[in-house]
């Protein structure tokens, strides 16, 4: 369930970019697409989506940024993989905790995603997200495949159910 990379993309003047990428692997053409992918027409904060692009599947959690007098930003926390072979649900468990903690503190900046971008790649690779956004602030999370083990339980019933 490792990303090959993640991205932090917003609206901007002229469409939406990626404000960074970590590790930075990923071709500047497949960017500007993933970028393209990631918010879909019409997408509102709190809305979580996966799509392809290329060869890639992409994950992607939106959520919006304040801005001094002008209405908030709309942004999106994207984890690139290889494949399917992921947990969609625990990526938007992840980016959503993360999200929301950073508001609960009105963390959420610009500034504040890139800074972490690389802490939430590691965290996800690793398993366990430890990141210190300020002096009194550090965003802790075991990361598991609960989505995986909650479908197994599902089916795992279900079946009980049917066969007694």
């Amino acid at each position: 369930m490792k990303p090959q990379a993640l991205c932090f993309v917003n609206m901007a003047s002229d469409g939406l970019n990626i404000v960074k990428a970590h590790p930075d692997i990923i071709p500047e053409e497949e960017l500007k697409n993933i970028a393209i992918k990631s918010m879909p027409l019409g997408a509102k904060e709190g809305d979580f989506t996966t799509n392809t692009v290329g060869s890639s599947v992409i994950s992607g959690y939106v959520f919006s940024i304040p801005r001094d007098n002008q209405r908030p930003n709309i942004a999106s926390l994207v984890a690139i993989f290889k494949s399917m072979d992921f947990q969609p649900k625990v990526i938007n468990k992840v980016f959503s905790f993360t999200i929301s903690e950073l508001k609960k503190h009105d963390l959420v900046s610009t500034q504040s995603i890139q800074e972490i971008l690389p802490s939430l790649y590691d965290g996800l690779v690793k398993g366990q997200l430890k990141i210190k956004v300020s002096s009194i602030v550090t965003l802790e999370m075991t990361i598991g495949d609960d989505a995986k083990d909650e479908s197994k339980s599902h089916f795992q019933s279900f079946g009980d159910d049917i066969w007694g």
